[in-house]
């Protein structure tokens, strides 16, 4: 990196998190910075292209694998502007002396705001109530009430949280106001945590509602299964704000059509957008307790500011020789 020739940055995948709404000076600061709407990451003649003469790229979702870097040889470091890295290479970065960054604990607000939506909903079947607005039933109601959904209040009920990162801990907050109870499971030790730790199974058993904070590893994919579904209560409430691929998707719905658990809350699922997917229709006709969000729950713009924010602060960091963030 030469103090002569300016720091070149290109934003791979920016329609992903800008809506006209983010400021990206803070990039721009840091010397020559351009983007690009979308890239494919399979593509790698566009790839290359759009990289052009770059040392740093930042991306979002484009998938940067061995192939990829050996195509961009100027790339020192990839800042991925999302929490998981589970899009890029790390062995092949790591071999090359490509650093890597990611941006932990943005969203430690607006996905927990969003995961209590879903378990709002869920529990007051608020979008069932509302659609019966909007088709007339209410108004042709021959009561002052419609009561045709079973719903349930959240104090004195059991929040069973897996994992123990900034996301969960903020969930756990949001509980105890709702007068809920709250267990934690997590792979790790857990050090001086104010709530019960539990085993997986005793939260599965013990909880009302089940809220998932883990990233997606070989550890947690298909975490949520038929035996783990079978083992929750029959009234319990399924909530995966995570990554899709923890939850089995085709269990989750024998579940929810048998009654082995009452609902589902998902902004997360195994293919993203859903092409093939049944779920979203099966969210859509309104026949099981099933809502789906289309993996919006980091989408606040405060956390979407902070995204960019903390990426400058990698590659500024970086550039001085210092290790913020370094996932590679």
């Amino acid at each position: 990196m030469s103090a002569q020739s300016p720091f070149r940055i290109v934003f791979l995948d920016r329609g992903t998190l800008d809506m006209g709404d983010v400021d990206f000076s803070p990039l721009g600061a840091l010397g020559t910075f351009r983007s690009t709407d979308t890239t494919d990451g399979a593509d790698l003649d566009q790839l290359a292209s759009h990289a052009g003469d770059a040392e740093a790229i930042v991306v979002n979702k484009v998938h940067i694998g061995a192939d990829a870097l050996d195509r961009m040889p100027r790339i020192r470091h990839v800042a991925v502007i999302a929490t998981g890295v589970n899009n890029v290479d790390l062995d092949a970065a790591r071999s090359r002396e490509v650093a890597v960054t990611n941006v932990p604990g943005y969203a430690r607000f607006a996905v927990p705001q969003h995961a209590f939506a879903l378990i709002l909903d869920l529990a007051g079947r608020v979008h069932r109530y509302a659609r019966d607005v909007e088709t007339g039933d209410w108004a042709a109601a021959s009561s002052f009430t419609l009561l045709r959904y079973p719903t349930l209040e959240l104090a004195g009920k059991t929040l069973g949280i897996v994992g123990w990162g900034a996301t969960a801990r903020a969930m756990a907050r949001i509980a105890e106001g709702f007068g809920m109870r709250v267990l934690v499971w997590n792979r790790r030790p857990v050090e001086a945590p104010p709530h019960r730790v539990v085993g997986f199974e005793t939260l599965l058993e013990e909880s009302d509602v089940v809220s998932i904070h883990v990233p997606l590893a070989d550890t947690t994919r298909g975490l949520f299964g038929a035996d783990e579904l079978r083992r929750m209560k029959r009234s319990a409430l399924l909530v995966n704000t995570a990554r899709g691929g923890i939850v089995d998707e085709t269990a989750l719905v024998a579940a929810l059509e048998a009654g082995t658990i009452a609902g589902a809350g998902l902004d997360v699922l195994e293919e993203e957008p859903p092409r093939s997917s049944t779920l979203p229709a099966r969210a859509a006709a309104g026949d099981l307790n099933l809502i789906i969000t289309p993996h919006s729950a980091w989408s606040a713009v405060e956390a979407r500011q902070r995204l960019v924010n903390e990426v400058a602060e990698n590659l500024a960091a970086w550039r001085r020789g210092e290790r913020r963030n370094r996932v590679v």
